[in-house]
């Protein structure tokens, strides 16, 4: 059976500072698209940076792809000073591990986010 898109799951390493920027994001998204994704990311954050002492470490967070997708959007819709790092560190995950599922499917690959 394929998995769909919105099934798998990309982790990406970020930066609490990161993961504060996604959230401005999300925040500036209609409520109802992103409630859920921020609470989850909240609850990982909480976990991985509860006792955490360098707030600048990178941790993993887990998306699902359309998930990030919908990150990657909203990051598309700040001030790209802010955001041009991140996005960029976003897209080459989410292509890597596509890449990678597609490698072991036989498929082709392609790119979610302009650049």
């Amino acid at each position: 059976m394929k998995s769909r898109m919105s099934d798998r799951i990309v982790s990406v390493k970020i930066t609490m500072e990161e993961g504060n920027l996604i959230l401005t994001a999300l925040a500036e998204c209609p409520f109802k698209t992103v409630f859920e994704l921020i609470g989850k990311l909240n609850q990982q954050a909480h976990h991985q940076f509860a006792e955490a002492t360098d707030k600048t470490a990178q941790k993993p967070f887990m998306f699902t792809e359309q998930e990030l997708l919908l990150t990657i959007k909203a990051l598309g819709k700040l001030p790209y000073e802010h955001v041009h790092q991140l996005l960029d560190k976003l897209n080459t995950e989410m292509e890597h591990q596509h890449r990678t599922h597609n490698d072991k499917a036989g498929s082709v690959s392609h790119s979610y986010a302009d650049r």
